[in-house]
């Protein structure tokens, strides 16, 4: 006797095979049986016609931005996400000391959290996340790294780094191109990465350049990922951003680089987005000598007209086609001082206010004034043979760089575009289903078992007896109606039913409220 069990429909198992007829019989959290002819269940699911296939695994999400807001992952579970590797970029809300703790309060509030961020260590934001009491849980698993640049604003990065691997932390992440990451030598990455090795851990890094120097940052994460024999290491988004100025063949070479790596032992993969637009930060622009005093310095400032002449000449960095005048190319995502302008281009701001872009992008931020870490752009970053290329590559797995989102509250406004809705399912229904840029069984391998075995997710990603019960329905005819690239007015109803560790969250295409979510830990 099953405590659930899926019939009739066709299984894509995680592993890269291809998808075969079968039942799957769960008991508790695992699964029990996975073959043809199985009977006799307290709860049986029809999924004659779908696909069933293990929970997704984001590797490369910012979800712990918002699950304090959005507990029940509205936008992420809904599409057959079970679990997010969260902490990416260095950005992460713990450790904070007294000093920064109102600034990362400010900050959430974008994201839908309306407490106090009253937590210190990074444990301590974890037990906060993942508390069943008092309304809190989880709708799907998380795995956390710590971020970097929150260990360098913490004053005492070793201490701190060694305390959020003993919660769990499967390693540290870093991010290098803006915040007071950019600012860190290669030496002081390699003293906490050696840290980080020797407990068994991973280094993932958004790297310092991925346009003209990106060579040679790519050079500096593998001299970081060799710091310790134990390390394991993931290359985030390793993309090339459109008329940047990057080399011809840079991101062939980068990408030989990594199948070399790996050919010499070391545990390294990289991961790529599913569109040509992604999200970034808006002080990513900025030079150092402007955020050197901090952001009240900074905005400040911005509101200087030498100031902001100088600026003119001085933001070529980070998404450097802007410097080029390509603005029509950024959206305002998120800005807490003027979330009027939010989902807006910058030539509809410009033309909203009277000013030119480069003067509304000051006004933003110096409005912003101590939150103007929180502003948040969507670009338009990459070419689409670009992206195809890098999600057919073998050594990619596939993420979003996004975060759990919702069509209701603080959120839906700061997530107008559906790669925060449809992200995931557009590695299906385009990739997959229209333009074949891999197979059904290559496209799930890639989003499940790939990333659960390099980030050391035990019983993960598969659909396999002893497995852990993470699992989604899919309807193919469902995906071949739904529009990726539409911002929805609802969730997508192609992803009827998912499991996590066992329990409906989503059945029958509604969301139960079910928190089944756990904190994974890596480890070998």
């Amino acid at each position: 006797m099953f405590d659930l069990l899926i019939k009739n429909g066709t299984v894509v198992d995680g592993s890269g095979a291809e998808p075969y007829p079968a039942d799957v019989g769960l008991r508790a959290d695992k699964i029990a049986s996975v073959r043809p002819g199985l009977d006799g269940a307290a709860i049986t699911i029809d999924a004659t016609g779908m696909l069933v296939a293990p929970g997704l695994i984001d590797p490369h999400s910012h979800t712990d931005w918002s699950i304090l807001g959005n507990r029940d992952a509205q936008s992420t579970i809904r599409q057959g996400v079970t679990t997010e590797v969260v902490g990416n970029c260095g950005v992460t809300y713990a450790p904070l000391t007294d000093v920064n703790a109102e600034g990362a309060a400010t900050a959430l509030r974008a994201y839908g959290y309306e407490g106090e961020a009253d937590w210190r260590a990074f444990g301590e934001l974890l037990e906060r996340v993942h508390d069943r009491g008092q309304g809190g849980g989880t709708a799907q698993n998380l795995a956390w790294f710590v971020g970097h640049t929150a260990l360098r604003n913490s004053g005492d990065a070793t201490r701190h780094l060694e305390e959020a691997l003993d919660a769990g932390a499967l390693g540290m992440t870093s991010g290098l191109e803006y915040g007071s990451g950019r600012d860190a030598t290669t030496a002081e990455l390699l003293d906490l990465a050696r840290i980080v090795g020797r407990r068994g851990g991973m280094y993932a890094s958004h790297i310092r350049n991925r346009d003209a120097g990106l060579a040679a940052a790519v050079d500096e994460f593998f001299q970081v990922a060799r710091a310790d024999d134990g390390l394991r290491a993931q290359l985030s988004h390793l993309n090339v951003r459109h008329n940047t100025g990057a080399d011809p063949g840079a991101w062939e070479r980068a990408v030989e680089r990594l199948a070399t790596e790996r050919e010499r032992g070391l545990d390294v993969l990289a991961d790529m987005t599913p569109y040509p637009d992604g999200i970034g930060l808006a002080v990513g622009l900025l030079p150092d000598w402007l955020l050197a005093g901090g952001a009240e310095e900074a905005a400040r400032r911005l509101g200087d007209r030498e100031a902001m002449a100088r600026l003119r000449g001085e933001c070529d960095r980070y998404w450097r086609f802007v410097h080029r005048g390509e603005w029509d190319r950024v959206t305002l995502a998120t800005s807490p001082a003027t979330p009027e302008l939010e989902g807006k281009t910058f030539p509809d701001i410009a033309h909203e206010l009277g000013m030119d872009e480069w003067d509304c992008f000051f006004h933003i931020l110096r409005a912003a004034g101590p939150d103007m870490f929180a502003v948040q752009f969507i670009g338009r970053l990459f070419t689409g043979e670009h992206v195809a290329e890098a999600v057919a590559h073998p050594l990619f797995c596939l993420g979003v760089d996004g975060f759990s989102s919702r069509l209701d509250g603080p959120l839906a406004a700061r997530t107008q575009h559906p790669l925060f809705f449809s992200g995931h399912l557009h590695y299906l229904a385009h990739h997959v289903q229209r333009q074949r840029t891999l197979s059904l069984a290559e496209a799930i391998h890639k989003m499940t078992a790939m990333v659960a075995d390099h980030f050391g997710l035990a019983g993960r990603g598969r659909i396999a007896e002893g497995a852990w019960a993470d699992l989604a329905v899919f309807d193919p005819a469902g995906l071949a109606r739904l529009d990726t690239f539409q911002m929805p007015d609802r969730y997508p109803d192609c992803v009827p039913y998912v499991l996590v560790n066992g329990a409906l969250v989503v059945d029958s295409g509604m969301h139960l409220g079910t928190r089944a979510g756990r904190q994974l830990k890596g480890g070998r």
